[in-house]
């Protein structure tokens, strides 16, 4: 399981970000008149968010809408054909950037040992991806999708038979760390250790077409993992917020028309822990 140099990011010049001045719950969007909403959410343009290092904005011209957005390293200018219209910015499933490698996510942490029939209940940090969608008549459009974050990339498997993973380095915690939202999310994965030893748990890898994401106060996902043995568990992230009165978020898969099949979970074969 090592991993890839596959460190090209949307923009070769992408640098890291200094976000001290974004306040975890508080990233806010200034709209034309001077009302300041959450960043997440719909909104109707003309708009314009301004914060340390990003740049968005939707300006009407004589007959077309002009989309222009800024983060370090990547510049995205889009004419859109209409002067009226609404966007709906939310997190998405941080699988995009660059150009698609892989629909695949795969946490690595400090092992914990579960004993048999027990389940042990976690919290970690996931990079967020953010969605920019046009409002549809029957749905919405992907129209820019960006990341504060810098992927990493790893092979989860054999060379011959493995997968290419976005890897996440993580920390784990039995409470909900505090977060960035525009940057990070919380996954809480419920591990159920469903066969008759200990097991040691060091990773854990979701698949794109089981991702349900939702936001309030925090981006969040909720998940769980079936651990059969150290070379077999199961994951799948459920439909549910981690907190009341989350929004859902469109999910990248449904905007896109995507023919993938949607699988109810993710079947890890090539093992749960480093050896």
């Amino acid at each position: 399981m090592g991993f890839l140099h596959l460190e090209k990011v949307h923009s070769s010049n992408l640098r890291s970000v200094n976000l001290s001045e974004f306040h975890p719950d508080r990233t806010s969007i200034l709209i034309s008149g001077g009302h300041h909403l959450s960043v997440f959410g719909i909104h109707k343009y003309p708009f314009e968010f301004r914060r340390g290092d990003v740049f968005l904005s939707i300006e009407p011209g004589d007959r077309y809408s002009y989309y222009h957005r800024v983060v370090p390293g990547d510049d995205c200018r889009k004419m859109i054909g209409n002067r009226e219209g609404r966007i709906v910015i939310n997190p998405v499933e941080p699988v995009s950037l660059p150009h698609n490698v892989t629909g695949m996510i795969e946490f690595h942490f400090t092992p914990i040992v579960l004993e048999p029939g027990s389940t042990v209940k976690i919290y970690t940090v996931f990079p967020v991806d953010v969605g920019v969608f046009l409002e549809a008549a029957d749905g919405y459009d992907l129209l820019d999708v960006f990341t504060l974050t810098k992927q990493k990339y790893s092979l989860y498997g054999t060379p011959e038979k493995g997968f290419i993973t976005r890897h996440i380095e993580a920390e784990v915690s039995d409470t909900i760390p505090g977060t960035d939202r525009i940057k990070e999310g919380v996954m809480e994965i419920a591990m159920h250790n469903c066969g008759q030893g200990w097991v040691e748990v060091s990773r854990a890898v979701f698949e794109q077409s089981t991702m349900h994401l939702f936001y309030g106060s925090r981006v969040s996902m909720k998940a769980e993992m079936d651990v059969y043995s150290r070379m077999m568990a199961e994951t799948r992230v459920l439909e549910r917020p981690l907190e009341e009165g989350m929004k859902q978020s469109i999910r990248l898969i449904s905007s896109r028309r995507s023919l993938i099949h949607e699988k109810p979970s993710f079947l890890m074969e090539y093992g749960v822990g480093d050896s």
